[in-house]
């Protein structure tokens, strides 16, 4: 999830935990920094996406910082940068503590989300994920927003616990809600095939349906609401659902070898490792040059540009280089360096 939602979880979880009334105010002010802070900690392996966005996305993020495993050294960690301050080497083992409460926090919001965590790194790989969540989720930052100005206001457990059990709730809602969406689009399979529904943004009523065999999917935009059309036009009622098709090879017969050449090429494995659903993007032929872009359809949304647009480029007379789509542009293409370089 977003940094401003991790603080905000962190905080009042740290509320809910902090017996208050043997807490000065600027005892509860610190300790509420560092829980935040803790909580934010993890999304540091942001850092490394300059160094290769593709190894960062299939290797590096949500791995080690957001490992149970490994929370507690990462706590330790940022616990040590806080005993630069005289308050806190007093309450060492409190702030150790609150580290470890804003971390775990932190790596409990992020299951919510499509993404998936190895929160058994480095021992496995498996990545865990319930799904119910999208990554900006506004109501999950208002109530934690509202409960957190409420605590400010007057510092109790209770108020801080209601927050807690208030979010709880409505993350129990999105759950049943994802398991109806997955219900209508298994209703509307002729065939066996694998169904999913993914959260969108805006409405925890919002879904993406994807119903698919082999490399082929069809997608559909689902409001649990609406009859036909939803507040945004892109999301349909049950009996108004459109549903469109994606494949991996695309449709174009001439172009399927060099699509394939390109997809099974060993510079992008670490795209094939990522994708859960991978999709052609689309060809672009040039004089000299050819390109192959996909996409993984877990990140698309009807109104904006795929966030992960990552192919194979080859000149005539020279052979394939990894390339990714800068987010939000149309051509802008960014040579990344051989995957090989930093990790297999």
């Amino acid at each position: 999830m977003d940094t401003v939602t991790h603080v905000l979880f962190g905080a009042v979880c740290a509320g809910a935990v902090i017996p208050r009334p043997s807490t000065t105010r600027k005892d509860l002010r610190l300790q509420l920094v560092v829980a935040a802070t803790a909580a934010a900690f993890p999304d540091i392996d942001y850092l490394s996406f300059w160094l290769n966005p593709l190894v960062f996305l299939a290797d590096w993020h949500r791995t080690a910082t957001h490992s149970f495993l490994l929370m507690p050294v990462w706590a330790g960690l940022v616990g040590l940068a806080f005993m630069l301050f005289g308050a806190a080497r007093k309450r060492w083992r409190i702030v150790y503590s609150l580290c470890a409460l804003g971390i775990t926090s932190h790596i409990l919001l992020d299951l919510l989300t499509v993404f998936g965590i190895r929160i058994f790194y480095p021992f496995s790989d498996s990545l865990y994920s319930f799904g119910t969540t999208f990554v900006v989720d506004l109501i999950t930052t208002a109530i934690l927003a509202v409960a957190l100005y409420l605590y400010l206001r007057r510092p109790r457990r209770s108020i801080a616990l209601s927050g807690v059990a208030l979010i709880l709730l409505y993350w129990g809602t999105q759950w049943s809600l994802k398991a109806e969406a997955q219900a209508i689009a298994a209703d509307q399979v002729a065939v066996a095939t694998h169904v999913h529904a993914l959260p969108q943004p805006f409405s925890p009523f919002y879904w993406k349906l994807i119903r698919g065999s082999g490399n082929d999917y069809e997608v559909a935009y689902l409001s649990l609401l609406a009859k036909k059309e939803g507040l945004f036009t892109f999301y349909r009622g049950v009996a108004a659902l459109h549903w469109r098709q994606y494949t991996l090879l695309g449709n174009n017969d001439r172009q399927q070898p060099i699509i394939l050449e390109a997809w099974e090429h060993p510079l992008f494995s670490k795209f094939r490792a990522f994708a859960q659903f991978p999709v052609l993007y689309r060809v672009d032929q040039e004089e000299s040059k050819t390109c192959v872009w996909f996409t993984d359809i877990r990140y698309t949304l009807p109104f904006l540009k795929p966030a992960f647009r990552y192919g194979m480029c080859r000149n005539v007379d020279r052979g394939w280089h990894l390339y990714r789509l800068k987010r939000f542009t149309e051509n802008q293409r960014q040579l990344l360096p051989e995957v090989g370089s930093f990790s297999d």
